[in-house]
């Protein structure tokens, strides 16, 4: 007999992407985060081509669900006002910086000085945080947007505010709940379970969700189902092949058994897209101080959510030099960065 709370699990021991056998990475891990039940084997693709990384055995999907009992999306987040001279002056930069590259139009009462949005790219990481805060989309006039997994929906209402038309999906039914008690129409289930008309949406979005899915390849070919002709999917999520994993192992915020259930590298997430029949799609390494912050904490045996540990000063300075360095470093080589970015048409 199983616990109530036990994860039934089945084997997996080939690439779903292109069906190698794989060797194992790690054996025995366990949920650090979030203590869902269960010890979790990592394989890693064997075909050099391909290198994905996937979990075997893997949760069945009728107990995937265990795995988010204490996750940290089920509730709104809050907005933290940006307060102090310096702040102001950089949301100044950052609204004209997306006035300018992408087209987004400032609501009335902002004083207009154009230039000043040039001044962003002076700041690599401030401007980078403008371009992840619209998921590199431009402006599109009564465009319809998806978001995959939005959560309780911060996101989207962020980005109705700049225009667009947002729907969100979400597995979790206390965070669908939430999204629509603020207004939004979020639908709870697998986005292969909502049935959208073909050719509904202007741009997809998947923020750190396709390592989360069953079936990646399932999903994207849904995603070109569902996007109108023309239309953009934008897809962020781990790279296991990142200079982060290769100091901090198995303790790297990446791996998550037992809810990352494929974690991507360049190579793997470009082979994925291709096979669900993405013809255009562009590749890029993107900074996650994030990630290093909590892997820092991971590997000093911190146990909780995201929110409990942001005040840990010696993290907070190690994932910021370590972002710097990376930053650095993928001029030579993209492949250090510890998440990956892909934009396909």
């Amino acid at each position: 007999m199983t616990s109530e709370a036990e994860i039934r699990t089945k084997s997996r021991p080939t690439c779903a992407l292109c069906g190698r056998e794989g060797e194992f990475l790690y054996l025995n891990q366990i949920d650090r985060m979030f203590g869902a039940p269960g010890e979790w084997n990592l394989k890693r693709c064997t075909n050099e081509q391909c290198l994905l990384v996937w979990l075997d055995p893997m949760p069945v999907e009728e107990d995937i669900g265990k795995a988010y009992a204490r996750y940290y999306t089920h509730a709104p987040s809050g907005r933290a006002r940006c307060r102090g001279v310096l702040n102001q002056i950089f949301l100044l930069m950052k609204r004209e910086y997306l006035a300018e590259k992408y087209e987004y139009e400032l609501s009335t009462g902002w004083l207009r000085i154009p230039w000043v949005g040039r001044l962003l790219r002076l700041f690599p990481s401030r401007r980078a945080e403008a371009d992840g805060e619209v998921r590199f989309l431009d402006a599109v006039p009564h465009g319809r947007l998806l978001d995959i997994g939005c959560g309780s929906g911060d996101w989207l209402l962020s980005m109705r505010e700049l225009g667009w038309d947002v729907t969100g999906v979400d597995p979790d039914d206390n965070a669908a709940r939430v999204g629509r008690e603020r207004g939004l129409n979020v639908n709870c289930g697998a986005l292969e379970q909502q049935n959208f008309p073909n050719d509904s949406f202007d741009a997809v979005t998947l923020n750190h969700v396709i390592e989360h899915v069953p079936d990646p390849i399932g999903t994207l070919m849904e995603c070109i189902r569902i996007l109108k002709p023309g239309g953009k999917l934008v897809v962020f999520t781990p790279n296991w092949l990142s200079l982060g994993h290769q100091i901090y192992g198995e303790f790297w915020r990446g791996l998550e058994p037992p809810r990352h259930l494929h974690i991507f590298s360049f190579e793997s997430l470009h082979g994925a897209l291709g096979l669900a029949g993405f013809k255009r799609s562009f590749i890029f390494p993107w900074i996650a101080t994030s990630m290093i912050y909590e892997s820092y904490l991971l590997k000093r045996g911190w146990r909780g959510s995201v929110g409990e540990a942001h005040r840990h000063l010696l993290a907070r300075l190690c994932a910021r030099f370590f972002s710097a360095a990376e930053r650095l470093l993928i001029k030579w080589n993209p492949s250090v960065a510890d998440c990956v970015v892909a934009i396909a048409v």
